[in-house]
């Protein structure tokens, strides 16, 4: 077996194949007396129990699963009929072209997936990827499809890439060689045969799904320096390019290198690097029954933990991490970490909380940098926000950088305190969104029985707010939802609910008080933002307030030289689940028109749309919302600190 030397990056542990954890049970398999040369594709892949797995092996077993017409046919009927009647953007993604920074077609989901299901398949694999592949069309980070069966075992490259530029050019360069063979910074000229920038843009455009967005899914493709909340570090993050939570569609990536620190620079290094590949559970079988029962089935098990809001961070892990959800690479299990910690010589760090941490620049010490890096926090993390806005005034600090790179979205309300602890409310409404959501009679159904029940969840209407009565009181009727009006989006009409609110709470008269006495509260010219577009749902909701409704001026950095980047990937903070949604059938004791699918599932979608102020288009595809005032390019210096890139737009912004 081979084995690598471990080193601070993250995810470095992945590549140590010899430090994997050998999995094991209370009861272990006991396999049959049959050689291993007789065992099929599942048995040879079990009989390994998770040491040294090749990605041969996972693709020979995923492939050798019996494809059933009448799961298959269960699975088509769910999830069209959920993405027809709750997926509040199956008419708007219907839209011909978007506008920049936009870069999606027109999607018809319920099209796709009605020819799906027309198809005849011989792979069981090959149809939950049409499937999957489908609902990634719509480059929304609430909306998904996974099953365990198939997310199974992770996958990752030894080299992990980034695309800065320098003398004005745009390359492909090495982030992290994680077999420390001295390739970082190296020029990768050529990917599968292909330019590299072309190579990993296509890629990208095709496979990620953070944004409508292609240079932020670009980003999302990509390494940067990401925070790791539990040692208060800035770490180095691979890219979706380099880890993958699905089978790759081969067993290896061929690059082309060149090298200025090493003696043969003239010629190119020529590498075909194989995936490395990690089990993402315990769970033990012994042949394709056993795997499909185990695995796949949804008797028995759990089904994958609810993803976390947009595309959250990995955590590094000695052993092979748990990655339940693509594009929102989530790690989990109680194992000892190796993070370093990024020391910043211009960058005092002040307060740090589980969403927040503070720091104040030596170099221009009126500057203060708040990074947001959650918004998946406690409701005390208001205290710790409030506890560095002082540190920041005790200092002397009268600008505010907030940086948002890497923000996977989180909780909306403290979305909302953020919003109003820089820009505190003048009536109650200010931090608020209108909103509606789909309405057709299957909703309006579900909610009858959910009104003022504890359990009637997104479908109790007084969880809202009527606009249509002075002061916006709560719904004290179902009016909601059994008065829908008729919407007609890219020729297709539909019922939605009227317009709502999603009603934020004002903050205290203590701290509205204490936030009242700094510098930067209420003044756009004091405070600036940073993001890298990866600023998601939560996170999204905050960037527009900030941006669009008081103006502060946003610099985006990274995507490809010379072109439009947003400034958030998507917004909403409406993510529901298949699963939620069954709960709250099972719950009102109301029978489900959606069939229970057969696999263990995680199918995630948007149940409600918000829109701007005075605006008509819902926020989710209102391109115009997501641009920024700045554009910055990495370079080979910022890309590996945020200290540069703080000093930069500080720089730029306050000489």
């Amino acid at each position: 077996m081979v084995s690598f030397t471990l080193h601070s990056a993250i995810f470095s542990a992945l590549l140590a194949v010899a430090a994997i954890t050998t999995f094991t049970a209370a009861a272990p398999v006991a396999f049959s007396n049959q050689t291993s040369s007789r065992l099929d594709a599942c048995g040879r892949l079990g009989q390994k129990n998770g040491v040294d797995v090749k990605y041969k092996d996972v693709a020979a077993c995923y492939r050798a699963i019996p494809f059933d017409r009448f799961a298959a046919d269960t699975t088509i009927s769910t999830v069209h009929d959920l993405f027809r009647d709750y997926y509040v953007f199956t008419d708007k993604a219907l839209a011909p072209r978007l506008p920049k920074p936009f870069t999606s077609e027109s999607v018809d989901i319920l099209k796709q997936l009605q020819t799906i299901g027309l198809r005849k398949y011989k792979s069981d694999y090959q149809f939950h990827t049409d499937v999957r592949y489908a609902i990634d069309t719509l480059r929304d980070g609430h909306a998904s499809y996974d099953v365990n069966c198939y997310t199974n075992y992770a996958f990752q490259q030894h080299l992990s890439l980034y695309a800065p530029v320098k003398k004005g050019v745009q390359t492909v360069r090495v982030f992290t060689d994680y077999k420390e063979r001295g390739y970082e910074d190296c020029i990768v000229d050529k990917i599968d045969g292909q330019p590299a920038l072309d190579h990993i843009r296509q890629w990208a455009t095709k496979r990620v799904t953070c944004s409508h967005d292609v240079n932020t899914r670009l980003n999302c493709a990509l390494s940067r320096q990401g925070y790791y909340a539990e040692d208060s570090a800035f770490i180095d993050e691979p890219g979706e390019f380099s880890v993958r939570a699905y089978l790759p569609d081969k067993r290896y990536i061929d690059y082309e290198l060149r090298c200025s620190n090493k003696k043969s620079s003239s010629r190119p290094i020529r590498l075909r690097e194989e995936w490395v590949v990690f089990p993402q559970s315990k769970i033990q079988f012994e042949d394709v029954e056993s795997y499909v029962a185990n695995v796949c089935l949804s008797q028995g098990g759990a089904a994958p933990s609810s993803a976390v809001h947009g595309q959250a961070r990995p955590h590094l892990r000695k052993s092979a991490p748990l990655i339940k959800k693509r594009d929102l690479l989530h790690a989990y299990d109680t194992v000892e970490t190796l993070v370093p910690v990024q020391k910043f010589d211009d960058a005092e760090k002040l307060v740090a909380g589980n969403a927040t941490i503070f720091y104040r620049l030596k170099s221009q010490p009126d500057v203060g940098v708040m990074v947001v890096h959650t918004l998946d926090a406690n409701f005390d993390e208001v205290d710790t926000i409030l506890e560095g806005l002082t540190a920041f005034h005790s200092h002397n600090v009268t600008k505010v950088l907030v940086d948002l790179q890497g923000n996977g979205g989180g909780i909306l309300s403290l979305s909302s305190d953020l919003t109003q602890m820089l820009f505190p409310n003048n009536n109650t409404l200010d931090a608020s969104f209108e909103v509606d959501m789909r309405a057709p009679e299957t909703v309006q159904r579900l909610s009858a029985l959910g009104f003022n029940s504890p359990y009637g969840a997104n479908y109790d209407a007084r969880a809202y707010h009527d606009l249509q009565v002075e002061g916006a009181p709560q719904y004290e009727n179902n009016d909601l939802f059994m008065k829908p009006v008729n919407i007609t989006r890219n020729g297709r009409t539909n019922q939605y609910s009227e317009r709502t609110v999603l009603y934020s709470t004002p903050l205290s008269t203590e701290t509205l008080t204490a936030v009242a006495a700094f510098p930067w509260t209420g003044r756009r010219e004091n405070i600036r933002i940073l993001t890298d577009g990866r600023c998601a749902s939560a996170c999204g909701m905050t960037a527009y307030f900030w941006t669009k409704v008081y103006g502060i001026e946003a610099y985006s950095i990274g995507g490809t030289k010379g072109e439009d980047l947003s400034m958030f990937s998507f917004a909403g903070a409406s993510v529901s689940t298949l699963s939620d949604l069954q709960d709250t059938y099972s719950l009102l004791k109301m029978e489900s028109p959606l069939k229970e699918m057969a696999y263990k599932n995680q199918v995630r979608f948007a149940w409600l749309e918000l829109y701007g102020k005075n605006r008509t288009v819902p926020l989710e595809y209102d391109a115009e919302l997501y641009r920024p005032n700045h554009r910055l390019d990495y370079t080979q210096r910022n890309a590996r600190s945020r200290e540069v890139m703080w000093r930069q737009v500080a720089g730029a912004s306050w000489k």
